[in-house]
């Protein structure tokens, strides 16, 4: 079940994404069922529809008879720029403002855990070049979103930046943008507005639009690979902690005894549960690896344990069982309705034969009355989860940045 709308002045913001979400999810939805689903009054449902509509957002089906037309997101008048600073790649999309991909591209070089000294520079020739390849007119684009690894304050458009001498560790902070304000520099470039948000709290956001989080109210969203990270939807929103900063799951400590971890701390989950250990339980692992070799040799485990070897078996199953600890403390945090895993980084890879061993896991470490309801399910958005999250937050912004542009007298 979807949120319920409110009839009060000041959830005008509120009220709107919610019938945006509706219509993208039901395209064609009339008025009458907009005003059912949305638990809102008719007056102020055509008061919503209208303006978006009169606004170019919306339109109507001209070829119903009904007074009481469907309503489609409209195409052709409003587009939006997303990118994905991952690890194997920076991905970069334009997407119509109804949800289809005009063009999508990728720089091969992705984000290091360190030296990204030229990302600004990078992220401003993947955005140049999406907008030339896709013929959009610039003044048609309402804004460009970033999904990125790390402490992302989505309320500030920065990544922290944190001195590392605090810390028992020789080695630099991984993702150290806080000096790089990518944000500001690309509205500088371009003079459009840029958000920028943590990629696992986007990838959250994906699953409640378009994903398996459709109309489901509670749920975690639990992201592996060689990194690991979580969000959640709670009570319908998007759980976000102070400043903006997305659940560090991969940053709890499973092993006060473990080895150091990028963060300073020990023993923290994604220094056990990461895919590199994987890689590393099955044969000789060198951290000098390029993210391409790992990411074959991850793909060559995969196969032989379809294939049947028993070594490459074991090994998925008992990293199945490191990874499914992130889980069951999420799980009983959160009690959700729901858990999601999905992958970040592994090029497609599929990992499904990992989940029956961490559902088992988790039934048995789960808080039982918790882990006996909870769903666990795999997530069927692959490797444009980032995107299509970021997409869904420009829609949750839409209304403002509507309004803005037009009263700027930009068309």
């Amino acid at each position: 079940m979807v949120n319920s709308g409110l009839n009060q002045d000041n959830s005008r913001i509120h009220n709107r994404n919610l019938i945006l979400k509706l219509i993208k999810q039901h395209a064609g939805i009339t008025r009458a069922d907009l005003a059912l689903k949305a638990n809102l009054s008719k007056p102020a449902i055509t008061k919503i529809v209208n303006d978006f509509i009169e606004n170019r957002v919306l339109k109507e089906d001209k070829k119903s008879p009904s007074r009481n037309k469907g309503l489609f997101l409209s195409e052709g008048n409003f587009y939006i720029v997303t990118l994905y600073l991952g690890r194997l790649a920076i991905t970069g999309a334009v997407f119509d403002i109804d949800g289809s991909i005009v063009i999508k591209e990728k720089l091969p070089t992705g984000i290091a855990f360190y030296g990204n000294d030229n990302i600004a520079l990078d992220s401003r020739e993947l955005v140049e070049s999406l907008i030339l390849k896709s013929s959009v007119e610039k003044n048609k684009i309402l804004a460009i979103c970033i999904a990125a690894p790390g402490a992302v304050s989505s309320q500030s458009g920065t990544v922290f930046n944190r001195s590392v001498a605090t810390f028992d560790t020789k080695y630099e902070l991984p993702f150290n943008w806080g000096k790089v304000h990518l944000a500001e520099f690309l509205e500088e470039c371009f003079q459009i507005p840029v958000f920028l948000e943590n990629n696992t709290n986007l990838s959250t956001l994906a699953e409640s639009w378009f994903g398996k989080g459709l109309e489901v109210r509670n749920f975690v969203l639990y992201s592996i690979g060689f990194g690991i990270g979580a969000g959640a939807i709670i009570n319908g929103e998007l759980f976000s902690g102070y400043d903006g900063v997305s659940t560090e799951v991969g940053h709890t400590t499973v092993d006060i005894n473990g080895e150091i971890c990028f963060c300073g701390n020990r023993g923290c989950l994604e220094t056990v549960a990461g895919f590199n250990r994987l890689i590393e339980s099955y044969e000789n692992y060198s951290s000098k690896m390029s993210n391409e070799e790992l990411i074959e040799r991850l793909s060559q485990i995969f196969i032989k344990a379809e294939q049947g070897e028993q070594k490459a078996r074991n090994v998925i199953q008992l990293h199945a069982e490191k990874v499914a600890i992130g889980a069951v403390s999420l799980i009983n945090m959160f009690s959700p309705e729901k858990l999601i895993i999905s992958t970040n980084d592994l090029n497609g890879i599929s990992i499904k034969s990992m989940l029956k061993h961490m559902e088992l896991y988790i039934r048995k470490h789960a808080y039982p009355v918790i882990s006996e309801k909870v769903k666990i399910e795999m997530s069927e958005l692959g490797d444009d989860i980032h995107l299509k999250g970021a997409y869904a937050l420009i829609l949750e912004n839409l209304y403002n940045l509507i309004t803005e542009k037009l009263s700027n007298g930009s068309d």
